[in-house]
């Protein structure tokens, strides 16, 4: 899968257009799913939503085209798109 550089950083509550990271991880791995999570948080708490949550959550089901590899998903508390209040 490719990967490309972040344009959007003023759209997740940074000043200048300039990231730490030139790319961004794969976001089916643990690691990758928890960063996303965090963008995600960060992103509504910025625009005052302090309710909205995110973490990450392994997929419990293994298909065999998967093999071995742990999949994991984004979940989240967002009610028809918006946070709770």
């Amino acid at each position: 899968m490719k990967q490309y550089a972040d344009d959007g950083a003023r759209a997740f509550g940074t000043s200048s257009g300039a990231t730490t990271r030139k790319y961004r991880n794969d976001s089916l791995n643990r690691h990758g799913a928890t960063d996303l999570a965090k963008r995600l948080e960060s992103y509504w708490h910025v625009r005052g939503y302090l309710a909205a949550r995110f973490w990450a959550e392994p997929i419990e089901e293994r298909f065999e085209k998967v093999g071995t590899h742990e999949i994991y998903c984004v979940s989240c508390n967002l009610v028809n798109g918006l946070p709770p209040t």
